[in-house]
């Protein structure tokens, strides 16, 4: 009985992880997208991982969310950057695919 307990709860486990990693590789996607979308103008191909690992490595996500917000006000009021207007879950999977990019 213990041991079919044991069973049931790693199997209930391991979909847990499953399910929070496949979520995390839709937040990726989503994140992607929008980046693609409004970033790309000025962050050409290659030109979006410097300042993303820069930035993502250090700070929080708080931080980042305001980042992209505010760049003026978290960044350097001289930042040439736009203010974005995104849903905070918009935010939430940007930051998680600038992570992403990052830690290549």
């Amino acid at each position: 009985m213990l041991k079919k307990t044991l069973a049931c709860a790693l199997f209930l486990l391991l979909m847990g992880i499953a399910a929070s990693a496949l979520a995390q590789g839709d937040q990726v996607e989503k994140g992607k997208a929008l980046v693609d979308k409004k970033c790309v103008m000025c962050h050409k191909e290659g030109g979006l991982a410097k300042p993303a690992a820069m930035l993502v490595g250090t700070n929080t996500d708080a931080f980042l969310k305001e980042a992209i917000i505010d760049p003026k006000k978290a960044i350097d009021p001289k930042v040439k950057m736009p203010e974005f207007k995104l849903s905070d879950e918009e935010l939430q999977s940007v930051i998680v695919y600038l992570k992403s990019v990052a830690k290549k």
